[in-house]
Parts: C-alpha cells; sequence; structure tokens
C-alpha cells in the first residue's frame, strides 16, 4: 500500500488510511426532471452540489455555479468571454429550463472503502468539485473538496 503525506503546518496526515466513508456528507437528490427554479429551491438548504437521478441512477451532479450560470440573462452574455471564462462556446439564444439541460454528466464515483488519497486524486482528474459515494449500486453519500479540506485541516 502507498503512503500518501500531507505535509501542512509541520503534521502529517496519511490520507490513505482515512475512508470516503469517514467524511462523506449525506447526498441531496433531485430528478433531470426538475426544474432550474427547484434545483436553486434545493441548493439553498443542500451542501452544495445535488445528486442527479435518472430512473434510479446516478446522472451527474448540478452546483451553485451550474445554476448561477443558467440563470444569466442572455443580453449579460458577451460570447467571446463567456468562452474565454468557461472553456466552450454555446447558444446565447437557448435558456436552460430544466435540470437535464444544465447537469454535469459523469460516471465516476468511489466506493464508502476508497481512501482518500484515490479521491483527492479523482477529483482533480476528473476536475470535479465532488463525488457521489456509491455502494451496492447505491448513492449513499458524497465528498466534497470541502471534506477533504476539513480532515486536512484536521477537522474531519
Amino acid at each position: 500500500m502507498r503512503s500518501i503525506g500531507l505535509f501542512i503546518s509541520g503534521s502529517v496526515r496519511w490520507v490513505d488510511v482515512t475512508k470516503a466513508e469517514e467524511v462523506m456528507s449525506e447526498p441531496d437528490f433531485i430528478g433531470v426532471d426538475a426544474s432550474i427554479e427547484e434545483a436553486a429551491e434545493e441548493l439553498a438548504s443542500a451542501e452544495n452540489t445535488l445528486i442527479v437521478m435518472e430512473d434510479g441512477e446516478f446522472v451527474g451532479e448540478v452546483h451553485e455555479h451550474t445554476v448561477t450560470r443558467a440563470l444569466i440573462p442572455e443580453h449579460r452574455l458577451d460570447e467571446e468571454k463567456v468562452v474565454g471564462i468557461i472553456g466552450f462556446s454555446f447558444d446565447t439564444s437557448y435558456e436552460p429550463q430544466k435540470v437535464e439541460d444544465v447537469v454535469d454528466r459523469h460516471e465516476v464515483s468511489v466506493s464508502p472503502e476508497e481512501d482518500l488519497g484515490e479521491v483527492a486524486f479523482l477529483l482533480d482528474k476528473e476536475d470535479l468539485r465532488s463525488l457521489p459515494v456509491v455502494d451496492g449500486g447505491d448513492v449513499v453519500g458524497v465528498v466534497h473538496e470541502n471534506d477533504l479540506m476539513g480532515e486536512i485541516a484536521g477537522g474531519g
């Protein structure tokens, strides 16, 4: 087993012994057919991520920044600037209505027994802000970047 040490303020925390289930948060779910307004309401009381489900299956996530981006009025969109910020072009006449229009689709997940070193690696590699924790096909939790920060800071 490899050991990945985090050296912070002179102390070492071994992330290969702390498991995802020890730091994961309770998941907040939303369906792909929910409206953007429903997603905003849910996010107001959620951690900062909604796990998006379709027919009982995980399909991706919706974050606060995703919904915020969907609410930008068309007249405020300068495609050249937006492309520079988010890295891709889009149809500025299109107005998202449902979660399925804005969901960050991916299939990356971790098991409850996954070590935090691997969780951190996947978050970075896949450029994600959180990962669902899946056990037996069911989403049982979610590990957010701030959960990792809490562990690093000694709050986990």
